[in-house]
């Protein structure tokens, strides 16, 4: 196991994982985004990416999760902690976001008052990670807290538990984001897995690893060229399967980039904020008169990587902003938002 000195090759992937969701909301979904039709080869990167983006980032929380997880009995202080650095961004930046929505100009996404108001409880943004991920952290926490993840079969017991409710049908009503904790939970888990077998697993996949990875995105580039509509279930087998096979390859490569490091450390801050920078860049672009996609994507890139770094630093500088738009403990020294990793309190 390692020890709880940062992970360069974590903190990678968590960079990585910026990259390919903020590229994914600048593109957009079919009808939403830039608007790109069928056939572009934005569409296609944009659809080719469904089984990867948001298992990743889970993945890395699982993985995180892992080396601060819960010990002895300080259950209610962890599951404060989670509020803090979860649920109350959520208040603060998800649902006022929501409600510009309704007002603001030339925006794709029809969302109702009243819907924006309550997406604290039925999420209708990219908000619903929060939603969802608070829910795993308190359920494993709980398990933990109870002693019952103490041994690797039980790890295995808690995925195969996982992928089984993964693949029933969603519920009816998405109670704070029920559906999404339910989808991303063999992520989660598949990186605790992972931390527990790190060494082993870059040994033994050092090599086929990264071909593997190679291969699934030549695969999911190709499926999405063809026939998009063969790749858009994301919970289903091929889903489950190709999303953690995904994270697993990634991590056996030991990538290790400066640049994804860096912008890795502004994970949780680019989460929260990069759709209104990049909503922003298209409409400011398009004010302008561009037209042509690669500008487009490439500013709309690149604000939504920037802005929020920029936000944070600003924001880190207040311990009420940090608090309420970053979700930073009250007594942390002023340094930039960490991603998705959530701290103990």
């Amino acid at each position: 196991m390692q020890s709880k000195k940062k992970s360069l090759e974590i903190e990678t992937l968590r960079g990585l994982a910026c990259l390919l969701l903020v590229l994914y909301h600048v593109i957009g979904p079919l009808g939403g985004g830039l608007k790109i039709d069928l056939g572009s080869p934005f569409r296609v990167l944009a659809d080719s990416m469904v089984y990867v983006r948001m298992p990743l980032f889970t993945f890395i929380s699982g993985y995180i999760y892992s080396i601060y997880k819960i010990r002895g009995n300080d259950f209610s202080a962890y599951c404060v902690g989670k509020v803090r650095r979860l649920i109350v961004p959520l208040f603060f930046v998800g649902i006022p976001f929501s409600v510009l929505q309704v007002v603001g100009p030339g925006v794709n996404k029809e969302v109702g008052l009243i819907d924006a108001l309550l997406s604290f409880y039925i999420p209708v943004n990219h908000f619903w990670f929060l939603q969802a991920v608070f829910i795993i952290f308190v359920f494993v926490g709980f398990l933990q807290w109870r002693g019952l993840l103490q041994t690797a079969t039980r790890l295995y017991l808690l995925f195969l538990f996982s992928a089984l409710v993964f693949l029933l049908p969603p519920f009816s009503v998405d109670a704070f984001g029920i559906n999404g904790a339910v989808y991303l939970l063999p992520f989660f888990v598949t990186g605790m897995i992972c931390h527990e077998k790190v060494s082993a697993l870059k040994q033994s996949l050092k090599v086929i690893g990264p071909v593997v990875f190679v291969l699934i995105s030549a695969v999911l580039l190709y499926v999405a060229a063809v026939d998009r509509e063969l790749i858009v279930d994301r919970r289903s087998v091929v889903g489950l399967l190709v999303g953690c096979m995904s994270c697993v390859a990634l991590l056996s490569t030991d990538m290790r980039s400066k640049a994804l490091i860096w912008l890795g450390g502004y994970s949780y801050a680019i989460f929260l904020f990069h759709v209104l920078f990049a909503a922003s860049s298209r409409f400011a672009l398009g004010r302008l008169g561009v037209t042509d996609d690669s500008v487009l994507v490439a500013g709309g890139v690149l604000c939504g990587l920037l802005g929020p770094v920029l936000l944070s630093n600003i924001f880190s500088r207040f311990t009420l902003t940090s608090i309420l738009f970053l979700g930073e403990r009250v007594t942390r020294k002023k340094t930039p938002a960490v991603g998705l990793k959530v701290p103990q309190s």
